[in-house]
């Protein structure tokens, strides 16, 4: 036996104690931390039933410093002084001896804090949030309607988990009528959330703005996902990511001069579509293979995309949360002025100088120039991300000492190398490789694939030169297929929940309406009926095996049916009403046992056993003999 007033109140902290955990980060962190403190104290207090603060005391409180925290709110800060409003409310909540009211207020004030905090959170966390105070929510309003009906009485473990096999249908019907509801209500183009922005936190590569020896190498061992490709074939090879083009090279560090717009450029090659799903960069750019011509949609972003120099694609504004777009890119180059791109640093040390003229020594054609440059680093040079402490030009330690580095040291020695022999040439960064996903057909690029190469210009066209040794960082190689099956369900999470937008609502109509159109051809609607009536004969035939069955089975219920049929009682009277008609009849202690097991098993905790419900069926038994020898005549129930 159990208190059904501390099951109800169970399922409501519970549910009061999910919501509070979803605004960890969104509430200010002293307000979170006291808060759940005092809904700590209002537990302890609903435990030994002491409610010493007066209820007015407790509303004034609630009104007064409401208002002190919602007088914070500003366009710049419009949900943080919510969420510590709803936080203080629910620890208020929590001090008050609870009524069914007290109930609900409480409930509706733990689905608001789960509500506020999808602005911050669009992971998939959030649908974990979001089930578990619906389903706990549910729960309880079943549980605090039973109180009210017969109050705060104590009930049998057998009627809690009745009512709780009640409310955990509801939810799953709740769960099951949010999907047509999600797919067909309108939606806009932008979300809610965009107008209140979101927090700025989160890695911010700094690749496209500058490269600076060493600082790839620091990006390679971060493994987090910078971004997944759709639609392309599996199995692709050398797959380079543009992000940025740098023409000068100072103080260590490559960095772009020419930032501009520029047009489209025209279709050349062969074109390939693809879509990309960009987590948060915090940076102005979008990652294209090869060399991106167009993007043809975006969904998630307001600012405006454009080409800049260099053939990168740039964005007004930077990317705060995750966005997808398609874009169209091509293997052919297109023409940049190439004098940009000829600048020697002026602190290039002379065996640097001197390493030039010995390669291009003899040399007739600059196609010649590139491949000695690339011979010369093929012999002895070493991919390594821990880099020696060195004394004097990093890059002449590089070369002619160590013979040991990461991509940026092969892209910027090989780039000055070829401008030193009259080539031009550029640093381009982004990022090289992909791991395909199987569980969800595309590419996953991470951190850990952050890269830097070259692209000189020889006999009037801009080709890829990387110097760079064969490599895979350890990051790519802590990828396991545990957490692909992972990244698959974030993957669908953002393509189907949070990217759900309204060209996707319209689309599905349209399909919808043309699967409709063609299904309701004569020969398909044939086609539909056999494929409809063989499975439904199958159901029909497991449904009258397993009917059977259970009717077959000896259980008190099964015993008290039979014992009815066997009686010709009429009707369905209650089992005191059936023993009043049968009293003083021979067969009457054989029908009061077989009542009493029905009424143990249906109303009490405890169990009827194995041999007593033997004994229940050979007591029927007896109680056939005895109606067929004395031919006794029906038990009417009016």
């Amino acid at each position: 036996m159990v208190s059904l007033r501390r099951i109800t109140l169970l399922f409501v902290h519970l549910c009061a104690l999910v919501g509070i955990t979803s605004l960890y980060n969104v509430a200010d962190g002293i307000f979170f931390a006291i808060f759940l403190f005092v809904y700590a104290v209002g537990i302890y207090a609903d435990v030994k039933e002491f409610y010493p603060i007066r209820r007015w005391i407790l509303n004034a409180s609630a009104i007064i410093f409401s208002l002190y925290f919602l007088s914070f709110i500003s366009l710049e800060d419009l949900l943080r002084p919510f969420a510590n409003a709803v936080l203080l409310l629910l620890a208020i909540k929590s001090l008050e001896e609870k009524k069914p009211r007290d109930m609900y207020q409480i409930l509706l004030l733990s689905l608001f804090a789960v509500s506020v905090s999808t602005v911050y959170n669009l992971s998939i966390s959030f649908a974990f949030l979001l089930l578990l105070v619906i389903g706990l929510g549910v729960s309880s309003l079943v549980f605090i309607n039973l109180q009210k009906n017969i109050g705060e009485k104590v009930v049998s473990y057998r009627v809690v988990k009745s009512y709780a096999l009640v409310s955990g249908a509801f939810f799953l019907a709740v769960a099951f009528l949010t999907i047509p509801f999600f797919v067909l209500l309108p939606r806009t183009q932008t979300p809610l959330f965009d107008l209140f922005g979101r927090a700025n936190s989160g890695l911010k590569t700094g690749i496209a703005d500058s490269v600076s020896l060493g600082k790839v190498g620091e990006i390679q061992q971060d493994n987090t996902v910078a971004f997944r490709v759709y639609g392309l074939p599996k199995g692709l090879e050398n797959l380079y990511w543009r992000v940025s083009v740098f023409d000068t090279y100072i103080g260590n560090q490559w960095i772009s001069t020419r930032k501009y717009p520029i047009p489209n450029p025209p279709l050349k090659g062969n074109p390939i579509q693809y879509t990309v799903m960009l987590e948060p960069t915090f940076e102005k750019y979008l990652p294209a293979l090869d060399y991106p011509v167009a993007v043809l949609n975006i969904e998630g972003f307001k600012g405006r995309v454009y080409m800049s120099s260099g053939g990168v694609l740039a964005t007004s504004e930077e990317i705060t949360k995750p966005i997808r777009y398609t874009a169209v890119s091509t293997n052919t180059p297109f023409y940049d002025d190439p004098q940009e791109y000829t600048k020697v640093p002026e602190n290039v040390s002379r065996s640097i100088v001197e390493l030039a003229k010995e390669l291009s020594k003899g040399a007739k054609k600059q196609e010649d120039m590139l491949k000695r440059v690339e011979g010369f680093f093929s012999k002895g040079f070493k991919y390594s991300l821990k880099l020696e402490k060195y004394e004097g030009n990093p890059l002449d330690y590089f070369l002619f000492v160590s013979k040991r580095g990461n991509c940026e040291y092969y892209a910027s020695a090989t780039a000055i190398l070829l401008r030193l022999m009259g080539i031009p040439a550029r640093v381009v960064g982004g990022f090289k490789g992909g791991v395909w996903n199987d569980y969800g057909k595309y590419y996953v690029i991470t951190n850990s694939m952050a890269h830097v190469w070259v692209e000189a210009y020889i006999n009037g066209r801009w080709i890829r030169v990387d110097t760079t040794p064969p490599y895979v960082s350890p990051g790519v190689k802590e990828i396991s297929s545990f957490s692909l099956l992972r990244d698959a369900v974030v993957s669908f999470w953002y393509s189907n929940v949070v990217g759900f937008s309204s060209e996707k609502q319209f689309s599905l109509f349209k399909k919808l309406h043309r699967d409709i159109k063609v299904g309701l051809r004569p020969a398909n609607i044939k086609g539909y009926i056999s494929k409809v009536l063989e499975p439904a004969l199958y159901l029909l035939l497991l449904y009258l095996t397993v009917k059977l069955y259970i009717s077959s089975r000896k259980t008190p219920e099964n015993l008290y049916k039979k014992l009815l049929t066997t009686l010709k009682v009429k009707g369905k009277p209650l089992p005191e009403v059936l023993l009043s008609h049968m009293k003083g009849s021979e067969v009457y202690p054989y029908v009061e046992y077989i009542v009493y097991l029905y009424q143990r098993h249906k109303f009490s905790p405890y169990k009827v056993y194995r041999d007593e419900i033997m004994e229940g069926y050979r007591a029927l038994s007896s109680i056939k003999k005895v109606l067929k020898s004395k031919g006794l005549s029906n038990f009417h129930h009016s």
